[in-house]
């Protein structure tokens, strides 16, 4: 894989309400980085207002990369909603430690 990094910023609602269009947006980068054979980083911004929907579609993102041989990262705050949801529903486990970076440099 090239050294290039494709990167999606999610801010602002990821919520079931806004699921759908997390869904596509997460596709469109996705097609991107296969098409250009770069790895890709989904950033979750620190203040972002997040449910369970979120966690849900970055497991499904894990199964995606894994299907297309895609090199994906999750970066996180280490505070903040998604952090919060992670740890309320015990889904720490379910992101590999390579996978999910917390930005205070922990990994999980």
């Amino acid at each position: 894989m090239s050294q290039d990094l494709s990167t999606l910023r999610l801010e602002g609602a990821l919520t079931i309400k806004t699921a759908a269009a997390t869904h596509e947006t997460m596709l469109a980068a996705f097609r991107n980085a296969k098409a250009g054979k770069r790895p890709l980083e989904i950033e979750i911004a620190e203040d972002c207002d997040c449910d369970l929907t979120l966690p849900q579609l970055l497991l499904s993102a894990q199964a995606t990369a894994a299907r297309d041989g895609i090199e994906l990262r999750i970066r996180a705050a280490h505070r903040g909603p998604f952090f919060t949801t992670l740890e309320r529903a015990g889904l720490f486990a379910a992101f590999d430690g390579d996978a999910l970076t917390i930005m205070n440099g922990d990994q999980r």
